[in-house]
């Protein structure tokens, strides 16, 4: 019980460290954010429903981890989800005894709302964004598919699993309001509304990469396990910007103008986007940066009979 308690503890700062980073660029992105977009009705309707399932599957999880529900077809592999996004140190023990109808839930929920959200944010014109997304994902579990060896990659997949759920409900309540008749753009009008939403979205982004550290703690060890957390943090900078800095900012970016626009974020704008004027040196460094901490990352996450054999 001390031990659990002590990891709540730490499970709480690090998502207060998380919340407060979250607040500071929320705080600095904020005059570009001001200007809200609309949707159509299609769209919104669509992203209403992804919605309600997203809701769905927490509301289970939550439910199937203290009730008897949790016998029922697919409850457990939402309450594994749950469980290992939320207190990703029990990602392992929430995986035990999962049949094979609950894996392959605990892949297509997960992995099926994230490709059906970036679809609903990214129009015909934003399918590269989508691409470019789905790659980044695919590259990262086949990273750690392969620094896991034989041993059981369930606890990673339930924890990013049910981590992205969060963080796919929380990008489609501003899309599923956005509608011509949505409340979306009042609510975005005020700055505590702007602020909070922003500094949730940021913070969940990082969570998605802790929750993995953590759940993989238990299997590689703290120092792997960090240095996967960092491979794929570093892995989600440098893809997209390496996309950029290759098509050039201008053509990149105006691929994504559809994606840009449904986010409540004029980041047209911020991006210079509309003039291209976006510098393309910057994304050249954080291409750079995010390389570096993929290599870093990669490093720490070696096993340590190479490290024994550096030495000798």
């Amino acid at each position: 019980m001390a031990t659990t308690a002590g990891r709540g503890m730490v499970a709480l700062g690090i998502s207060g460290i998380l919340l407060a980073s979250g607040a500071v660029i929320a705080v600095l992105v904020d005059p570009f954010t001001r200007v809200p977009m609309m949707v159509d009705a299609t769209t919104e309707w669509l992203a209403r429903l992804l919605l309600l399932l997203g809701v769905a599957w927490l509301v289970i999880g939550m439910l199937a981890a203290r009730t008897s529900l949790v016998r029922r077809p697919g409850a457990a592999a939402a309450r594994a989800t749950w469980i290992a996004s939320t207190r990703p140190w029990r990602a392992r023990e929430s995986t035990l005894g999962v049949l094979p109808l609950d894996r392959w839930l605990m892949i297509l929920v997960p992995g099926g709302l994230l490709v059906t959200t970036r679809i609903v944010q990214t129009p015909r014109d934003g399918l590269w964004g989508v691409a470019v997304a789905i790659a980044g994902w695919l590259l990262f579990a086949f990273a750690v598919r392969l620094l896991l060896g034989r041993r059981s990659p369930w606890p990673i997949i339930a924890a990013v699993g049910g981590a992205l759920v969060l963080r796919c409900v929380v990008a489609l309540v501003a899309v599923a309001l956005s509608g011509p008749e949505g409340v979306w753009p009042d609510l975005w009008a005020l700055p505590a509304v702007r602020i909070l939403y922003l500094m949730i979205a940021f913070a969940l982004v990082a969570w998605v990469f802790v929750a993995a550290g953590w759940a993989l703690s238990a299997q590689l060890g703290r120092r792997r396990a960090g240095g996967v957390a960092l491979a794929g943090m570093g892995i989600g900078y440098a893809l997209p910007a390496a996309t950029i800095a290759l098509m050039g900012a201008r053509d990149a970016l105006r691929s994504w103008n559809e994606q840009i626009g449904i986010l409540p974020w004029d980041l047209a704008r911020l991006t210079g986007m509309r003039d291209g004027a976006f510098p393309i040196e910057v994304v050249a460094v954080t291409a750079v940066i995010g390389a570096v901490a993929t290599i870093v990352g990669m490093a720490l996450a070696l096993p340590d009979r190479v490290y024994a054999r550096r030495v000798r």
